[in-house]
């Protein structure tokens, strides 16, 4: 996983933690993240030691700047979601990540979609 701070927990057991175990699993996951045409992940409830491997983050800045109106307002949701679960002080970095991606998104709608209601 990403380090994002101090753990005394085991990690979660979910799908997509269970594949991303490693640093370098979760640099698989990040390029298969960002080279899906789908993209039917974005939005996707995770868990928050999920949110918190920080993948999913770095496929929303990776793909910030391809992403359809309709698919940043889902990762906008989809960071507002991850802040409200890493709550824990040891997800504090990924909270600060977190609220980076979020803003970098929010730009990006700004300047390309129509305003938000």
């Amino acid at each position: 996983m990403f380090s994002l701070g101090p753990s005394s927990e085991p990690p979660a057991q979910s799908a997509e933690a269970a594949s991303c175990p490693t640093p370098e699993a979760c640099a698989a996951q990040l390029k298969k993240m960002v080279s899906d045409p789908k993209r039917d992940w974005i939005g996707q409830p995770q868990s928050p030691d999920d949110y918190a491997n920080g993948t999913r983050l770095f496929a929303y800045r990776a793909l910030r700047k391809k992403l359809t109106c309709n698919e940043l307002k889902g990762a906008i949701e989809d960071t507002k979601a991850a802040a409200s679960l890493l709550q824990s002080p040891r997800h504090e970095r990924a909270r600060a990540l977190t609220t980076t991606v979020a803003r970098e998104l929010r730009t990006e709608q700004d300047r390309r979609c129509k305003p938000r209601t």
